[in-house]
């Protein structure tokens, strides 16, 4: 039991460590890079233009805080559907996963912004330090893959 207890803790320190590293980048570096080409065409229609002119509507009638949220998720969609059509189901995942994270990134930037609660406004940052950590861990993981 002792083992299990020291791993747990050895893993909640080397991820304590990776947070410190990026707390102080913009959250912009990791949340905005592009998907890499392993992760299917991207120019390919996801989906996209349709959805985003039903966000628009939505969005036309919300207050400005629900509104800036709402535009935090069609990038994140289409994105991650783009991310599914990798063969390998493993690239799929991670490249999928890629713009579910950037979308959390978007959507904790609209909370730090509109948010007047402070443990809403922490909770942000927290999603903000620790989803670069994780979009930089899978981008390497898509950077050591044999050249496609």
């Amino acid at each position: 039991m002792d083992v299990m207890k020291w791993g747990a803790a050895g893993i909640l320190a080397v991820a304590f460590v990776g947070a410190l590293f990026v707390r102080d980048q913009p959250a912009e570096a990791a949340a905005q890079l592009p998907l890499p080409p392993i992760c299917g065409d991207a120019s390919a229609d996801h989906g996209g233009a349709s959805m985003q002119e039903h966000i628009d509507m939505m969005a036309a009638n919300a207050d400005p805080a629900h509104a800036a949220l709402l535009q935090t998720m069609e990038p994140m969609h289409s994105d991650m559907m783009r991310g599914m059509t990798p063969t390998d189901f493993q690239t799929a995942f991670v490249c999928s996963m890629i713009p579910h994270h950037q979308g959390a990134v978007a959507m904790a930037r609209v909370a730090q912004q509109y948010a007047n609660d402070p443990w809403i406004k922490m909770f942000a940052q927290e999603i903000i330090t620790t989803q670069q950590v994780e979009i930089r861990q899978m981008q390497a993981w898509l950077a050591r893959l044999p050249a496609q």
